[in-house]
C-alpha cells in the first residue's frame, strides 16, 4: 500500500530474498578496513589534482554530480 501523497512506502521496495542473501554473508576478521583502503588510493592522488576539487563537494555533490552528467566543465 503507497502513501497518499504518492512516494513509495520502503517496505514494498525491499526484496525478500536480498535480505535472506545478506544473511548469508560471512565477516572477515582479517580484511581491510575500507577507511584504509580509501586512504591507501587517496594517498596515490597528487595533491595538485586534490586541490581542483571545489570547497564545497560534499554539501553539493548532487549538484556537481548533474554538471557532470550534463557534460558541463566546472573549472
Amino acid at each position: 500500500m503507497s502513501p497518499s501523497d504518492g512516494s513509495e512506502n520502503l517496505s514494498t521496495t525491499i526484496n525478500l530474498s536480498e535480505i535472506s542473501k545478506l544473511n548469508k554473508l560471512s565477516f572477515d576478521p582479517d580484511a581491510v578496513p575500507i577507511w584504509e583502503l580509501v586512504a591507501e588510493i587517496s594517498a596515490q592522488v597528487p595533491n595538485e589534482e586534490w586541490q581542483k576539487l571545489p570547497t564545497d563537494l560534499a554539501r553539493r555533490f548532487d549538484y556537481y554530480q548533474k554538471q557532470n552528467a550534463e557534460g558541463l566543465d566546472n573549472e
